[in-house]
């Protein structure tokens, strides 16, 4: 039997509490998951858990870096997959549905409210930001044509479905009846038209 590193125990422990941390974020809200209730069910120390990030809110900001990634990437797919079938509106409804019933959102905004008066946590939120609109100017181009808008258009267009996302999100927090639906009737014109063969 191989016997471990201290570099790979640390980066197994680090995995665990990221993989627990986010259930538990996910369940219960990041008010209410403390780093001492990561830490017993990971089956650690609070200091494991303090050690491999420094504090809740970098904890959070790992997991929703993850989550991020994977709903946008879904996105994509999902997107990907309708093109050929001509169901793009649907599956995006069906995205956003899912998405927006995981507790992601609730955790995204938790989050930015306990972090926007500190100025290191703000700038990782904005690169956060930052990369999804990124992630989303892919998913943009993937329905559009090539050559049919350029980079700035398809930027602003991302940056808007984004902003909009996120605002129906902090809408939905609070009234659960919100739906995408707004979102898609304003988005179809312009999927018919920059899908056109």
């Amino acid at each position: 039997m191989t016997r471990l590193t201290r570099l790979q125990v640390q980066e197994r422990n680090r995995e665990t509490v990221l993989q627990v941390a986010r259930e538990a974020f996910l369940r219960d809200g990041y008010v209410a998951t403390s780093l001492a209730s990561v830490a017993k069910e990971a089956g650690f120390t609070t200091g494991i858990v303090y050690s491999s990030f420094g504090s809740k809110a970098d904890l959070a900001l790992g997991v929703l870096e993850r989550l991020q990634a994977e709903q946008i990437g879904a996105l994509g797919d999902q997107v990907d997959r309708a093109m050929a079938a001509g169901d793009v509106l649907d599956q995006v409804r069906q995205w956003a549905a899912q998405a927006m019933s995981s507790g992601w959102v609730r955790l995204e905004l938790e989050l930015l409210l306990d972090t926007m008066h500190d100025p290191r946590l703000a700038a990782a939120q904005t690169r956060r930001q930052t990369a999804s609109i990124e992630q989303a100017v892919s998913v943009v181009r993937s329905l559009a044509p090539p050559d049919s808008m350029g980079d700035e258009t398809l930027e602003v267009l991302a940056e808007a479905a984004v902003d909009y996302a996120i605002g129906l999100a902090m809408r939905q927090s609070v009234n659960p009846d919100a739906t995408p639906d707004r979102l898609l009737r304003l988005i179809e014109p312009l999927v018919a038209a920059i899908s056109m063969p």
